[in-house]
């Protein structure tokens, strides 16, 4: 911790004087009292009486005069010396890069700037003052003691052993009870941050109950984690406090033997026991702060874990600055995992031409998204590279690279100020109307029109005040004022409807030629004009080219394609329709004549969710068969520590609880909408009545649908 205080040499200077002044003046205040018995009470000289009273009287002042200015020197040092530990700290957690986030929680974070940082504070402006002056204030009544009786002196440090020996025993507990307590509180505050933004899901599922558990359970772990504390800083206080009883009565004991065997004074018993108290009391009082300094090098050493992580994106030494307009990006052999042991990319290469419209795409966790991120250089591949203009990303400086490109991720981040601020981001030199026409063409400005502040309408909980589909048309629009080279989106349209869709898509095409732009969907329809396609599966890029050439492959896109061909939905996004050659392709209806398929395409109702709305829960009895025209849905399983876990992501195209058409079985997973979605659905007792007709497609039904399972 001195790095942070060492600027500061002469106000701690200043501070220890001031201590030592203070420790003295402690010391010699008992002294006196042999003085005032032996030489002014006993023979009552008013000379030697006001002498030493007038000593008295100027060393208290000067004493107070010392605690003064240690105090301002004090907070002088611990102020700026805190405040500068923080600044670091933020700045370091500023320049991690995403995977750190990933490895630390909010809670986690916000409890190292908080209480970590807190008890560093305490320490540093409280304990390790203190620290030095009873330090002080013990070593310079030792050395009175061995002054006025060394006998008593050397029985007293015997003694005082036990003062030390306790508390030594018991640190390693306090040690491992503080970490425990700290880690305890890190989780409690994660399922905070958890409930505050999931607060919509958690009362959509009606999850409550079970939320509230799991924070009973984690407030029962700080209880006993803290109460363990307690007790354990408690014997560390108390033995202390019960080895200085003990002296006392020893010290009594072996004082009035000295004195009536004449070998001691009055004044000098007097003083010796009257200073014993005060080192007595130093000493309790450097026990006392043990539990304080076990605490503050948890803290430090927690806050240190965090100073000590190294940018897994550092930036280059000597940085590289490309000029715009960038004329080619390119990924060369790249190889990249998030975790050890699993890679998400192997071996991809790809070539981006300046100023045109390239897509990736392919099913969820093919790569693509992926991809992207490592073109924004939110991460470096693991093998190979990846370039622009001739430069290595690596070699690019931060602040340039951010000049240049810019993502829009489905994920949209607001900051708590008004919509004008998130979309002007301090930019003071843009004008009003440069501000409407990037909100006019991101298409906000409808939506503008209806909040009742306008764009001074305020955003809370990070834009959650907001729907999906707004907060997406403000991060387009805060793109394009922002006005970079290279505009990479990613799944920007998941949340728009139908009609804002068009509209982005039209917005894209529109800055084809003047910026170079690198899209990531799994809606094919969006893509059929791109200059360029590449098409990702399981980490690979295995096919590459325009609509027209793709389909003509035959290969992954055209199989794709078809999977999301067949639907028609109508603007609003209210009514949706499936064609008999969409269904005729599933593998359960295989061989079905067109007439029964054309009664089962208009027995489908379209059904409309919301994010975060759960479709069917794991558990329920299955009654219906639900086709995903629009929208991505995540299936998870019940995990078990009572959570949840991910196994699978769907999207247009898709198709679920086929099963339930045929047997009433229950669900064996939750599938959950990850944004505003359009499906299709048939409830089991449509589908029997339809198939009454003709028993013999009953039977090949349940026969396949059998093998399915």
């Amino acid at each position: 911790m001195l790095k942070y205080f060492a600027a500061y040499r002469g106000l701690i200077a200043l501070l220890l004087l001031c201590l030592l002044i203070e420790a003295a003046y402690a010391v010699a205040a008992p002294l006196s009292l042999k003085y005032l018995v032996d030489e002014a009470f006993v023979p009552k000289d008013g000379g030697v009486f006001a002498l030493i009273l007038s000593l008295l009287i100027g060393a208290g002042l000067l004493s107070i005069a010392a605690s003064l200015a240690g105090d301002y020197a004090l907070g002088r040092v611990v102020g700026q010396g805190v405040a500068k530990l923080r600044l670091d700290l933020f700045e370091r957690v500023q320049r991690q890069s995403i995977s750190f986030y990933q490895r630390y929680g909010t809670g986690d974070l916000v409890s190292r700037f908080t209480t970590d940082t807190a008890s560093v504070e305490r320490a540093v402006g409280a304990t390790v003052p203190m620290l030095f002056a009873q330090t002080l204030g013990a070593a310079l009544g030792l050395v009175m003691l061995f002054a006025l009786d060394w006998r008593l002196t050397l029985v007293m440090i015997a003694g005082a052993s036990l003062m030390i020996v306790g508390p030594k025993l018991l640190q390693g507990r306090a040690e491992e009870g503080q970490e425990r307590l700290k880690a305890s509180q890190e989780r409690f505050m994660d399922a905070i941050d958890e409930t505050v933004k999931g607060h919509k899901t958690i009362r959509s599922l009606h999850q409550q109950a079970r939320v509230g558990d799991a924070a009973a359970r984690l407030v029962g772990d700080m209880l006993r984690n803290g109460l363990g504390l307690r007790l354990v800083t408690s014997w560390m206080e108390r033995l202390p406090l019960i080895s200085l009883m003990i002296l006392n009565g020893l010290m009594i004991g072996l004082g009035g033997y000295l004195i009536f065997h004449d070998e001691l004074t009055i004044g000098g018993f007097m003083a010796f026991f009257t200073l014993f108290l005060t080192v007595g009391q130093s000493g309790t009082n450097l026990t006392y702060l043990i539990p304080g300094i076990i605490e503050a090098r948890v803290s430090f050493a927690r806050i240190g874990e965090v100073m000590a992580r190294e940018s897994e994106v550092p930036e280059p030494a000597d940085p590289r600055s490309p000029a715009a307009p960038i004329r080619e990006i390119a990924m060369d052999g790249v190889t990249f995992g998030y975790g050890e042991g699993t890679d998400q990319l192997s071996g991809v290469s790809l070539s981006v031409a300046g100023g045109s419209y390239t897509a990736f795409v392919g099913s969820s966790g093919s790569g693509k998204s992926t991809a992207l991120q490592l073109l924004a250089r939110f991460y470096d591949p693991r093998q190979g590279q990846v370039v622009m203009d001739g430069f290595d990303l690596r070699e690019i400086g931060e602040r340039r690279l951010r000049e240049l490109t810019l993502l829009v991720g489905q994920d949209t981040f607001l900051f708590n100020t008004t919509v004008r601020d998130n979309l002007l981001l301090g930019r003071g030199d843009l004008s009003e109307a440069e501000m409407i026409d990037a909100a006019r063409r991101a298409g906000l400005q409808e939506a503008a029109a209806r909040w009742p502040e306008g764009y001074d309408t305020v955003v809370r909980h990070e834009g959650g005040s907001f729907s999906g589909g707004e907060r997406q048309r403000i991060a387009l629009a805060r793109a394009l004022l922002r006005d970079p080279d290279v505009l990479l989106l990613d799944e920007v349209t998941a949340a728009l409807d139908t009609v804002s869709e068009a509209r982005v898509n039209e917005l894209v095409l529109s800055l084809r030629g003047r910026k170079t732009v690198v899209s990531v969907t799994h809606r094919l329809s969006s893509v059929v004009q791109a200059d360029r396609i590449y098409v990702f599966d399981r980490g690979e890029v295995v096919e590459s080219g325009t609509h027209e050439q793709l389909l003509g492959q035959g290969g992954a896109y055209a199989r794709l394609w078809d999977k999301q061909q067949g639907f028609t939905l109508s603007e609003d996004g209210l009514h949706a329709d499936v064609d008999t050659s969409w269904l005729a392709r599933l593998p359960f209806l295989t061989g079905i004549d067109t007439g029964l398929l054309n009664s089962l395409s208009a027995a489908f109702s379209t059904q409309t969710c919301r994010e975060g709305e759960a479709i069917v829960r794991e558990g329920e009895e299955g009654q219906t068969f639900y086709i995903i025209v629009r929208g991505k849905f995540e299936v998870t399983k019940q995990a078990d520590d009572g959570g949840e876990r991910r196994v699978a992501t769907l999207q247009d195209g898709d198709y679920f609880g086929e099963i339930a058409l045929m047997q009433e079985v229950p669900r064996t997973a939750t599938v959950r909408a990850l944004g505003p979605s359009v499906l299709l659905s048939m409830r089991r007792e449509t589908f029997q009545r339809l198939l009454s007709g003709s028993p013999q497609v009953r039977d090949a039904l349940t026969r396949a649908l059998e093998r399915r399972t």
